[in-house]
């Protein structure tokens, strides 16, 4: 396990960089060939039942949620363990290609070129967001935190796992997902060589200046994806190796209150929660990777009940958008985007996702 506090005692970036950077490629591999090692030898996922309720509490049903509640793809074409779905104010969609090191541009009809092609030390990207004045932001397991300027297409690297500034005790262990606020501020997920096994998860949160703090330190199992309710008053963390959802009320941007965190929701049967998103009426979407799934909560926790991505569709769903009406769910197993119409409209979320 890497302790932070040998970077002060050393001052060796060269050998943190390369612990990160190792530890990043490992789970990373790890994440990836779990899916195809669980699949040897699969037999088809057996059709859900309307009474089934594997997370516990009261089944709302999915009335309110959609109509026949039926995915329909959107597209095969995008490759490369697809992550990160965000519509821009045109209402074109990109998507991040975790093992090409790329951003697709994907236009309304569902055809995928090239966005831009990331450079050599941004491995793994895995979550994208657009914030107010449309620069989006990225973060990758196998580098940190960086920015594209959409007009020039210019990616500008902003924070390593090897080293924050203004952040002399500990840098990433390798990010997975961010989450930006109204004020411009970041949450960002730390999860690389964390696991049920090793809880050393952590969570980050960078202001609209560009400080970064950690605002928990330890204690995750695999965070992956974060957002805030629809007033920014409760955070959402999934722990992927957990199984679960954590939520924690927010005091302000960027200061929790722990004390007063709690288990949101327990999950069963997939691998984990992977991304997540949320609607107008502070409903929780989370896409289950391993099950074919995205579950939806209400704001007390109630759950509405799951859509199942149909038959013969991969049974890996990573991350969730809305954008006119549908929700958009990207899936690694097969490379492959599908949507759904939603009767409640997304989350405000800069960028017009």
């Amino acid at each position: 396990m890497w302790n932070v506090s040998e970077k002060k005692v050393h001052g060796s970036n060269r050998v943190t960089g390369t612990i990160a950077i190792t530890t990043a490629l490992l789970l990373a591999l790890t994440y990836v060939f779990s899916a195809p090692a669980s699949q040897a030898g699969a037999r088809p996922r057996p059709e859900a039942t309307p009474q089934a309720n594997p997370v516990g509490g009261r089944v709302l049903g999915l009335s309110a949620i959609c109509d026949d509640c039926r995915p329909e793809k959107f597209t095969s074409e995008c490759t490369g363990f697809l992550e990160g779905p965000v519509f821009d104010r045109e209402g074109t969609l990109w998507v991040a290609g975790i093992l090409k090191g790329v951003i697709w541009r994907v236009t309304p009809d569902g055809h995928c070129t090239v966005g831009m092609q990331l450079p050599a030390e941004v491995k793994f990207p895995c979550g994208l967001r657009f914030s107010q004045d449309g620069t989006l932001y990225g973060v990758a397991m196998g580098y940190g935190l960086f920015s594209v300027d959409m007009s020039s297409k210019k990616v500008t690297l902003l924070a390593s796992g090897a080293g924050l500034g203004g952040l002399p005790d500990g840098a990433f262990h390798g990010l997975d997902d961010i989450f930006i606020d109204r004020t411009g501020g970041m949450y960002l997920t730390d999860a690389a060589g964390s696991s049920v096994l090793n809880p050393v998860g952590q969570l980050f949160y960078r202001d609209s200046s560009g400080n970064v703090k950690r605002i928990i330190n330890g204690g995750l199992m695999f965070p992956n994806g974060v957002v805030l309710s629809p007033d920014e008053k409760m955070l959402y963390i999934d722990e992927w190796a957990a199984n679960r959802i954590l939520a924690v009320p927010v005091v302000s941007p960027g200061v929790i209150n722990p004390g007063w965190g709690y288990v949101f929701a327990t999950l069963s049967g997939g691998h984990g929660p992977d991304s997540m998103t949320a609607d107008s009426a502070g409903n929780i979407y989370v896409a289950h990777f391993g099950s074919g799934e995205v579950l939806i909560f209400a704001p007390n926790g109630d759950y509405y009940g799951p859509i199942r991505l149909p038959e013969g569709a991969g049974s890996n769903p990573t991350n969730l958008a809305f954008h006119n009406g549908y929700l958009y769910i990207t899936e690694s197993e097969k490379g492959e985007i599908w949507r759904v119409k939603a009767k409640i409209p997304g989350i405000n979320l800069y960028g017009g996702s």
